[in-house]
């Protein structure tokens, strides 16, 4: 299926990209540091695969990045994948935008600077129907793979 970017909220071009990387919830109720790896990213998100679920709103820390420095995020999404409920996909919002993955070439629509973002991006998101992705549509700017041309 193909959308626009004004239609999905999309602010940034997705990238299909597994980029290694330890999640920490900064919950005290919720115990959880795991090591895992993005699925997607863009500037203001990405979708990991967790072996548990997290409730939106969950904020957590991203670390061991390829940049080197840690960011915070917050759940705005996670759905099962299968069903014997042994992984979940979870998106994440970025509190801090940019190319965090140190993807060259980035995509054009990437800019340099990061920006902060406000509740925006996790309220676009909320309006998704439970237990559905919300990434499963792709903008009519398709995806970018870096060194193909």
């Amino acid at each position: 299926m193909e959308s626009t970017a004004d239609s999905t909220g999309r602010r940034s071009t997705r990238v299909r990209a597994q980029i290694p990387l330890r999640l920490t919830s900064l919950d005290p109720a919720i115990n959880l540091t795991e090591r895992c790896h993005t699925l997607v990213i863009n500037t203001t998100g990405c979708g990991v695969r967790l072996s548990r679920a997290l409730d939106p709103g969950t904020r957590v820390r991203l670390d061991e990045l390829p940049t080197g420095q840690p960011v915070t995020a917050s759940v705005a999404n996670c759905v099962p994948l299968g069903t014997e409920g042994k992984f979940w996909i979870v998106g994440l919002a970025l509190e801090q935008t940019g190319n965090i993955w140190g993807i060259k070439p980035a995509p054009a629509d990437w800019g340099d600077q990061p920006v902060a973002i406000a509740a925006a991006a996790s309220a676009s998101l909320s309006a998704q129907k439970k237990d559905e992705w919300p990434y499963r549509q792709f903008s009519s700017r398709g995806e970018f793979h870096p060194g193909r041309k």
